[in-house]
């Protein structure tokens, strides 16, 4: 089969860019934040993401109001003590702005690695991160996002607090840590994310993740409770499994055959079970592999209504010639996967990184010195709002159908009033801001012409 590729298009994300969509800008920003409360709180967060979207480096509280030309106390005030509740706007993103870029084929579990030197911010520790896959002092946050395989946007997220901060009761309260915040792993975390998501309304789609959560049972159990469809890189040594179903009554009977690793019945699949695959890549050349699924029934502590195994996917990538696989995957889905879902579904790794880059290097959003656990919240919402408004500019941008849930919406005349305010303060200056001030501070003046964010609509198995 032949996935095709793209035509690479990208706007750029620049002081010009931005001043045109400042009308628009008014209007995103009194839907994300209808529901936060006085409207002191609504400016200020109002004016945060302004900051956010800035195209300069250092994306901390006293160069962004340096920048807005604004008190930075009141910046600080809505980030890190005002009682606002990150969920509110969350729930506001997910009902009015994460619709108007559907349809998704994938739900993708993501997490980000926020480097810390320190020891005080909420949740940093020497831990290991899935993105990078080594450990590092950072905090971690845990995403599920959304893709079509061209972009990617953030559904929900939350901290994850190790298990040396999960059992320290003094550093908790210091930080201003909820009581029902901690998790004993992950994928714990993940489900409770799932759930804030259904409670919005939106129609689960099928979940990817990588071996740290598909080697795990109980997860894999609790998404075959719900419903949901999954496609999760396991590890083929770790995970045994039969590739027959098995009906006999007598479980502990010394008749029960024994099961295979992954690993050996993957040895098993024969010539006739492999499908040869290529897709173009972004340079314009061309890559091949081989799939090959196969039913395997596992026995996970679940079974269904007939007293029979776990029914999965086992997924193999591998291609000819190489002495390892790519991947391998266990899937649920509620009927048999094509080769095309399960090319789509295992090469997706390029455009997660590309939404990696896009937020932290790109825009900057991974940027802030906060150490309580409401901050840190804080501004991971206000960052993805920030990112989703970029995102919402390109597809506008892109000239195609285009529906917005926002048009007609009540505009809050506190926030028309600052975006007004903002559009002199891009007019007045190229820097945004005195520039002996930003000297001063050692930020990166910004540039009319030098683009900071260009989105590009990536071939989803590049």
């Amino acid at each position: 089969m032949w996935v095709g590729r793209d035509i690479r298009e990208a706007v750029k994300w620049d002081l010009a860019t931005y001043r045109e969509n400042i009308p628009y800008l008014a209007r995103y920003l009194s839907t994300v934040l209808a529901g936060i409360g006085r409207q002191e709180r609504r400016v200020a967060t109002a004016r945060y993401i302004e900051g956010l979207l800035l195209p300069a480096r250092r994306k901390f509280i006293r160069p962004l109001a340096d920048r807005l030309q604004v008190d930075p106390q009141s910046l600080q005030q809505a980030i890190a003590n005002s009682p606002w509740d990150d969920q509110l706007v969350w729930t506001r993103l997910r009902s009015a702005i994460i619709p108007t870029f559907e349809p998704f084929d994938r739900w993708i579990i993501n997490e980000r690695a926020w480097t810390k030197q320190g020891h005080e911010s909420v949740g940093v520790s020497n831990q290991r991160c899935g993105a990078n896959g080594k450990k590092l002092r950072c905090q971690i946050s845990v995403e599920i996002l959304a893709s079509d395989g061209s972009f990617t946007t953030p559904l929900a997220a939350r901290l994850y607090l190790p298990a040396d901060w999960a059992t320290a009761s003094v550093r908790l309260s210091r930080s201003g840590v909820p009581e029902n915040a901690c998790f004993p792993s992950r994928s714990l975390l993940v489900l409770e994310l799932l759930r804030e998501i259904a409670q919005d309304g939106l129609t689960p789609k099928p979940l990817v993740g990588d071996s740290s959560y598909g080697n795990d049972p109980d997860f894999r159990s609790a998404l075959l409770h719900a419903g949901i469809e999954f496609f999760l890189e396991v590890d083929p040594k770790l995970n045994t499994a039969w590739d027959f179903q098995s009906n006999i009554p007598d479980w502990n009977s010394s008749l029960q055959p024994h099961p295979y690793t992954l690993e050996k019945i993957m040895q098993k699949i024969g010539a006739a079970e492999w499908t040869s695959c290529s897709w173009a890549t972004r340079d314009g050349g061309s890559r091949r592999t081989r799939l090959a699924l196969r039913e395997v029934f596992l026995d996970s502590g679940l079974r269904e209504i007939n007293g029979s195994l776990q029914r999965l996917w086992f997924i193999v990538d591998w291609a000819d010639g190489q002495p390892h696989p790519y991947r391998c995957y266990l899937a649920h889905f509620h009927k048999r996967p094509t080769e095309m879902l399960a090319l789509r579904l295992s090469r997706h790794r390029s455009y997660l990184e590309d939404y990696q880059r896009c937020f932290e290097r790109d825009l900057d959003l991974a940027c802030y010195q906060g150490r309580s656990w409401k901050g840190f919240h804080h501004h991971l919402v206000l960052a993805s709002a920030a990112y989703l408004f970029v995102l919402s500019a390109y597809l506008r941008a892109k000239g195609a159908f285009w529906s917005d849930l926002t048009d007609g919406i009540l505009l809050d005349s506190a926030i028309v009033q600052e975006t007004t305010r903002l559009a002199s303060v891009l007019l007045r200056s190229g820097s945004i801001g005195v520039e002996q001030k930003t000297a001063a501070l050692k930020v990166q003046p910004l540039d009319r012409e030098t683009p900071l964010f260009s989105l590009a609509k990536a071939n989803p198995c590049a």
